[in-house]
């Protein structure tokens, strides 16, 4: 087996692929990164941790057949830490002795055989849909904060995606037992059908690091029965799906509402990242939020000491007090793209809704807490 390539070309398609090789396994195999040289010009790269892999078709020359396994730690290193110019890998297919040359550097490594790598999942199924870059990214960014970090609901863990064709659009749900987040982008083509499926987080999150910057290109989401695949330029990214029933959001949702009030989403944030300095962090210290028709006092009182202030809104409200955990709200204001952001409010006890004003594609929930009089 042989190839030759440029050196940034090949560091790149290793960073790619890396992120789906095992840090620590008891197969070796799975810490390293499987080439194949299966026809002319093209070295496929890929790793596969059997929950995630990923494949990268490489451009190169002088290739001659075959398959070795090298380790993505040491190969990845060495790439990175030659010159740029061009970098010649040569493999001896009996014993994977792997020669790398690149200007006047020369390394001499062990690979291993391709016997103990586990067969890479695929998906046959030509049914998918096709989102921009850009979309998928938003989309992606705006849910997954709130998924759960605790595996007692493993279905909870990952991302909804659900597919609507008669409104032109994809949903993300992310939700735990305490918020909500809902993003809503248009496709750009439906090939087929495209079943509703939960991503892991961590396959929507290796995505959003391997994802060119772009606001034009595409990608293609496809599933089967129990994996999906994401295909984009020369990389294709295959996970595992979760399993079971996922939650009722839309039962969860409050079918209307008392009255909103409209806030600066910067303003706000930063009174509750002030609030947020007198939280103790073993006792959650609700943020007490009192809208009081034309402005919004916020405090918050615990043992190290207490805090407030106060906003103005030009949209009259009723009086209401109501408390919340002010990392569930940071979070959901942090992942708002507007300048202005909707709060509404049925009751002191009913979840909070926050949406754009005149929009309808983002939505998050955050739960109250009760707070002592």
């Amino acid at each position: 087996m042989k190839f030759t390539c440029d050196r940034n070309a090949l560091n790149e398609a290793i960073n790619v692929v890396s992120k789906a090789a095992s840090q620590k396994s008891t197969i070796p195999a799975l810490e390293g990164i499987l080439l194949e040289i299966r026809e002319e010009g093209i070295v496929h790269l890929s790793a596969y941790d059997l929950s995630v892999s990923i494949s990268y078709d490489l451009e190169a020359e002088d290739t001659e057949k075959g398959t070795v396994i090298l380790s993505s730690k040491l190969f990845g290193e060495i790439i990175r830490k030659l010159p740029s110019c061009p970098v010649t890998v040569e493999i001896d297919n009996k014993t994977f002795l792997t020669t790398i040359d690149g200007g006047n550097a020369h390394f001499t490594i062990t690979g291993m055989s391709d016997e103990n790598f586990p067969e890479l999942p695929d998906v046959l199924s030509e049914d998918g849909i096709v989102l921009t870059y850009n979309d998928f990214r938003t989309m992606v960014r705006q849910t997954i904060f709130a998924v759960s970090i605790t595996d007692l609901k493993p279905i909870l863990t990952g991302v909804l995606f659900e597919l609507n064709k008669d409104a032109g659009n994809v949903s993300a749900v992310a939700v735990d037992n305490f918020r909500l987040a809902i993003r809503k982008v248009p496709f750009v083509q439906v090939n087929g059908g495209f079943n509703k499926v939960v991503i892991p987080s961590r396959a929507l999150n290796e995505m959003l690091k391997i994802l060119p910057d772009s606001e034009e290109e595409t990608l293609e989401i496809s599933n089967s029965k129990n994996f999906v695949a994401f295909r984009f330029g020369n990389v294709k990214l295959v996970s595992r799906l979760l399993e079971g029933e996922f939650l009722d959001y839309k039962a969860a949702l409050p079918k209307e509402h008392k009255f909103y009030v409209d806030v600066n989403v910067r303003e706000f944030t930063h009174i509750i990242d002030r609030a947020a300095l007198m939280a103790n962090s073993n006792i959650i210290s609700p943020i007490r939020c009192n809208f009081d028709y034309d402005r919004i006092e916020i405090s918050t009182v615990s043992n190290i000491g207490k805090f407030s202030d106060t906003m103005l809104t030009e949209t009259f409200t009723e009086n209401m007090v109501i408390g919340f955990n002010y990392k569930y709200m940071l979070a959901a204001l942090a992942a708002c793209d507007d300048e202005e952001i909707r709060i509404e409010l049925q009751s002191n006890l009913a979840p909070i809704i926050l949406r754009p004003k005149d929009k309808d594609d983002y939505l998050f929930l955050v739960l109250p807490l009760r707070m002592k009089e």
